[in-house]
Parts: C-alpha cells; sequence; structure tokens
C-alpha cells in the first residue's frame, strides 16, 4: 500500500520535520505500507511561516490549487490512498468528489477517532484565527455536540519548533491549556496543527489527567489504511448528492486548463 500524504509546510523548508514524520511513520504504518510525505511548493508563503497565511479564506483558496494538484498526481502515480496532514483539512471534499481513490484528512480522522475514545472532545491550536476556523470545520462535520469550543494554546509557532527539539516548556504549556479543556468537559485532546501534534508525540504526551491525547499522524495513517481496506473490498466514496458528486475526466481537464494549471 502506498500513501501520498500532503503536507502544508513548504518542501525543503524544515527538513528534520519532515525526516520526523517519516521515522515516526515507519513505526505507525503496519509492514507493507510506504508513506510519501510532500510539501508545499518553496516559497509559496513568500518568506512567511504556514500559519501566518492560511488563516485568510482567499489565501487558502488559493493555495489549495496546489494541494489537489497533487491529489491527481498522487493518483495518476499509482498511491492508493491521498492524505492531507492539516487540521483544517483544506482541499479535502474537493479531492475527495475529484479522486477515484481514498481521500483523508488529518482533521476529520482524528475527530472521529476521538468520538470512539471519549463522550466529548478538544481541540488545542496555537494561532489566533484557527480556533474560529475550528470551531467552523468541527460544525461543517456535524460534530458540534461531541466538541467544547477549541482553546488556544499559549505557544507561537517559533516556540513549537523549538518544542520539536526541546519540549519541555511547550509540554508545559500545551498541559495548561489541555487542562482547561478538560475543565470544560472535553475527555480527549487533539493537538492542532500537525506541528503541535508532532511535538507532544515525539515528547510522549499521550495523556493528561486520564484524558487521551489523540496523535494527528497515527489518526490519519490508520484512517488512510483503513480507507485503503474498505476501497479493496470494493466499498467506496458515495457519488450522490451535492458534496461528493465526481466530474467527467473532460471537464476536469478543461477546466484546468482554463485556470491555467499544469498537467499533472
Amino acid at each position: 500500500m502506498r500513501i501520498w500524504y500532503q503536507s502544508l509546510i513548504p518542501e525543503g523548508s524544515n527538513p528534520g520535520y519532515f525526516d520526523g514524520l517519516s521515522e515516526r511513520a515507519s513505526q505507525i504504518a503496519r509492514a507493507g505500507v510506504e508513506v510519501h510525505f510532500a510539501g508545499m511548493p518553496a516559497d509559496v508563503y513568500g518568506g512567511r511561516v504556514a500559519a501566518d497565511v492560511v488563516i485568510y479564506p482567499y489565501m487558502i483558496a488559493l493555495h489549495k490549487q496546489f494541494i489537489l494538484d497533487n491529489a491527481l498526481r498522487a493518483q495518476a502515480q499509482g498511491y492508493e490512498v491521498f492524505a492531507i496532514g492539516s487540521l483544517q483539512d483544506p482541499g479535502l471534499e474537493e479531492a475527495r468528489s475529484l479522486l477515484d481513490i481514498p481521500v483523508v484528512g488529518y482533521g476529520e480522522a482524528a475527530m472521529h477517532f476521538s468520538c470512539l475514545m471519549a463522550s466529548r472532545f478538544a481541540v488545542l491550536v496555537f494561532q489566533p484565527g484557527f480556533d474560529q476556523m475550528m470551531d467552523r470545520r468541527i460544525a461543517e462535520l456535524g460534530l458540534g455536540e461531541r466538541a467544547i469550543p477549541t482553546v488556544l494554546v499559549d505557544a507561537a509557532f517559533a516556540d513549537v519548533g523549538r518544542g520539536l527539539k526541546d519540549p519541555a516548556e511547550l509540554v508545559e504549556r500545551f498541559s495548561a491549556a489541555a487542562r482547561i479543556a478538560i475543565a470544560r468537559g472535553a475527555e480527549a485532546v487533539i493537538p492542532g496543527q500537525l506541528y503541535l501534534s508532532e511535538a507532544m508525540a515525539r515528547a510522549g504526551v499521550t495523556r493528561i489527567d486520564e484524558a487521551p491525547i489523540i496523535d494527528g499522524l497515527t489518526a490519519t495513517l490508520k484512517m488512510a489504511e483503513a480507507m485503503a481496506d474498505f476501497k479493496r473490498a470494493g466499498i467506496s466514496v458515495t457519488r450522490r448528492g451535492y458534496t461528493h458528486a465526481r466530474p467527467s475526466e473532460d471537464m476536469v481537464k478543461h477546466a484546468r486548463a482554463i485556470h491555467g494549471r499544469s498537467p499533472v
């Protein structure tokens, strides 16, 4: 089984981060599963970090096209699953309607696994704006009654980057935010974005006050494996209704040409 794992982090910008993902994936994925990690084009954010750009609706609407380009590329190259490794699941519905192979997202997968482990969950994010974004995403998935409002961790992008190497201070800040969520009724906690999830996973944080901490990479890869198994068994995504309706190949080809998207 081959899984294409798409990140919002630009390729080449943080080799240690991607190396760490690959190392952990080799421990998480079952035998025989190959995971290819792909980032966004270099300088896609104009020298800014992803978290400072994707909080703007117009910006993420534009940048989704790079994700969808790679979704088509993954299918053309024979991958069995396309995974979107970002908490807000950018391009998930579009890719799912576009491809014949399964498409999974970190946010959706982590939330559904949380529902298997707890009555109510909370998402913890470290960037202002992501809290509102995630509350909207939770509502879109119909999980509002299973979640409490998203909680902000007192940390910036640079703090999380340092926490990947020296986690003590970040773990303390994350734990403080998690306890706020737990006091409000959360029984499971999802660290977002994946940058934060990776820092917690690499620090060995799996539980706080008996609340499980849902590892984003594990949730995404295990959901990808399960959906590939369903596909092999002949069970695949619906094509009824608007959300999952798949356009014809000639329609896609024409639209991509009109909008200047390169062939994949």
